[in-house]
């Protein structure tokens, strides 16, 4: 390191210890700081919440990582204090798995993978039952789950998902549970759970009825809608129906994780701020129901703004 990149670090490092870390990070010296030494932030320390009866200990922001295949600006991400990282068999065509292994390898134990399966089929309600869609489904999962570990470099995974789910059958299939009650006791993964867009309150309430997925992953944010950002499809839910069962997840000890958290538009928390995508995010992590909120990132400018959250 050069004298005078080396006297910019140690003047962060003592106006760390001299200040709050949020406090810091919300100055120039701080937003410069997070551009040329990253690792001079990871130093800090930054919130965790636990993602339910895991145990695990997630920061409040999570990086989702489905919007880069750039191994430079994820390692950055990671080093501004992250420590949960959303990805998903389908991103990509399964190479933002493959990016996330190689950055992760040397450092696989201090990260939370939560990663995706996506169950396509065309059979719903009573044809789930039959049994070559039960073989289907085992052969898929099993063929996800293999592929993850393999692309993600690592012989276990932190969270499992079932990805964008809308059936309540396949949410109660004997098959998928069997699934992830076996892969769970192999150590092949920590947790079990669901990712949601659609029908988010009657799967919440379902799971609250009988507690088996550890993890649920919802669409949430102040407005209680969103409109996507690459198909354009836009949906809502019932807030309040929606709040109510994640409060009640919560009390049951379900891990919460937030998407969609920027896709109600930017929020300003009092009237003489200017709205933001910050504000918007700390809307979300304001309900202490919330362990993270997992944001999907593609920029430095998006990862300085709301990194601010972690301190």
């Amino acid at each position: 390191m050069k004298n005078n990149q080396k006297s910019v670090y140690e003047n962060c490092n003592n106006m760390i210890k001299k200040i709050t870390r949020k406090e810091f990070l919300q100055t120039g010296a701080g937003l410069a700081a997070l551009s040329i030494f990253p690792g001079a932030l990871a130093q800090a320390t930054p919130q965790y919440r636990v993602l339910g009866r895991t145990g695990l200990q997630v920061t409040t922001l999570g990086f989702g990582a489905t919007r880069t295949n750039d191994p430079s600006f994820i390692r950055t991400a990671l080093d501004s204090g992250i420590n949960f990282l959303d990805t998903g068999r389908i991103y990509a065509n399964g190479q933002n798995e493959v990016v996330i292994g190689n950055v992760i390898k040397e450092f696989r134990k201090k990260i939370i993978i939560q990663t995706k399966v996506t169950l396509e089929l065309r059979e719903n309600g009573e044809q789930l039952k039959t049994r070559p869609v039960a073989k289907k489904i085992q052969a898929m999962l099993e063929t996800s789950l293999q592929e993850s570990l393999e692309a993600l470099q690592t012989d276990y995974l932190d969270v499992l998902l079932l990805h964008n789910l809308t059936s309540l059958p396949l949410l109660q299939h004997e098959t998928v549970r069997s699934f992830f009650t076996e892969a769970k006791k192999s150590g092949k993964i920590r947790a079990c759970g669901f990712s949601s867009h659609e029908n988010q309150a009657e799967l919440l309430r379902t799971n609250n009825s009988d507690h088996f997925y550890d993890v649920v992953m919802v669409a949430y944010n102040h407005r209680g809608s969103y409109t996507h950002t690459q198909t354009g499809r836009f949906s809502e839910w019932d807030q309040q129906a929606l709040e109510t069962e994640l409060q009640t997840a919560a009390q049951n000890n379900i891990g919460i994780v937030a998407m969609k958290t920027c896709s109600g538009g930017p929020l300003s928390l009092s009237p003489d701020k200017t709205p933001s995508w910050f504000d918007a995010i700390q809307w979300v992590l304001q309900h202490s129901y919330i362990a993270s909120a997992a944001v999907a990132m593609a920029n430095m400018d998006e990862l300085k703004e709301n990194s601010r959250i972690l301190f």
